[in-house]
């Protein structure tokens, strides 16, 4: 025979988070009570480690992003040696646009 643990529940109704969670616990059949409270659990805590690989995922790319960035300083400083290279009445009619 399964072994049953059993669990007080019980709702502060003057807190507004309380008051809907118990009235979605009561809609409940009595007899999915307990099933509705084990997938509620299992939800939160599975929403909690896909939301740490998320922003774990998030933090490696703007890393990446990061070491492009500074790896391609040298190409923007190298650009801007080009453009002092144009003409200055190329480089005033640019201004003009």
């Amino acid at each position: 025979m399964s072994e049953r643990k059993r669990y007080y529940l019980s709702f502060d109704i003057d807190n507004p988070r309380h008051r809907e969670a118990e009235a979605l616990f009561a809609q409940q059949a009595s007899r999915q009570r307990t099933e509705y409270v084990v997938n509620s659990i299992l939800t939160a805590h599975q929403s909690e480690i896909l939301e740490q690989i998320v922003r774990q995922a998030i933090r490696d790319e703007l890393q990446n992003v990061k070491l492009q960035q500074q790896t391609r300083l040298p190409e923007e400083t190298d650009a801007s040696v080009q453009l002092s290279d144009l003409p200055g009445s190329l480089i005033h009619a640019l201004e003009e646009l």
